[in-house]
């Protein structure tokens, strides 16, 4: 998966109206066309939408990109648009699109008249660091989960001690949802939808768009159409050697 991170501490993105209105321009399907093709697919979530547990709850809130929309919630907090600031993308970390991706962003966000977007390209070797020490305000990162269980799609981001760094914290989430959700066997649980919509919310990240998976075969072998199953997981026990047509 792709999304852009928030230091939620930063002045320019520090109010939530700021990264709400954000989720509202962002225009995932432009984005993943003009970059990515049929490569990827828009994602409203952390949780992909191939894994169990995946809700959509950035469209269930903001539903289709919406300048208006935007607008108001930016107005009713009192912000003073343009807002300004600078996107951070790593330039040698997720492929060479990366640029591009970040450049139809600026446009789209720029393009609203609610923002003033610059962006800025660095070496994963300096960008990492550099976003870890909170010297981003929003930054592009990726993921490739260490398993295909929506909590690792979470956990890593929201709790103490995560991934990013995150300065966000939400107590409900940290010291009830997600030990909740470990003890549930249920991978849908409503304890993981209801994370996922509190994320959708208070924005601390913006999901972006989610690879594709594929599973290229000649012609005897058999078994293709399942051997990924609900989580993404290669069940290579479907697979057998037939006889070609």
């Amino acid at each position: 998966i792709r999304y852009l991170a928030f230091n939620t501490d930063a002045p320019s993105v520090k109010s939530k109206a700021v990264r709400q209105a954000m989720a509202q321009v962002v225009n995932r399907s432009e984005l993943v066309a003009k970059v990515y093709g049929t490569q990827a697919e828009p994602l409203f979530s952390l949780v992909p939408a191939a894994v169990t547990g995946h809700s959509n709850s950035f469209f269930n809130k903001y539903g289709d990109p919406n300048v208006t929309k935007a607008k108001s919630l930016l107005s009713k907090a009192d912000i003073t648009t343009p807002v300004k600031l600078t996107l951070h993308y790593t330039t040698d970390h997720y492929g060479s699109a990366t640029k591009k991706e970040f450049e139809i962003l600026q446009e789209q966000l720029n393009s609203s008249g609610l923002f003033d977007v610059s962006i800025q390209g660095t070496p994963w070797g300096q960008f990492r660091p550099a976003e870890q020490k909170g010297q981003y305000e929003v930054y592009g990162m990726g993921w490739f989960p260490d398993f295909p269980d929506p909590d690792n799609f979470l956990a890593p981001f929201l709790d103490k001690d995560n991934f990013l760094g995150s300065p966000y914290a939400n107590s409900d989430i940290r010291n009830t949802l997600i030990p909740q959700s470990r003890r549930e066997a249920d991978r849908g649980s409503s304890s993981l939808t209801t994370i996922q919509n509190i994320v959708a919310t208070d924005v601390p990240v913006i999901p972006l768009w989610q690879g594709k998976q594929y599973v290229a075969a000649r012609d005897d072998v058999t078994g293709t159409a399942y051997a990924l199953n609900s989580s993404s997981t290669l069940q290579l026990w479907e697979l057998g050697r037939g006889v070609s047509g």
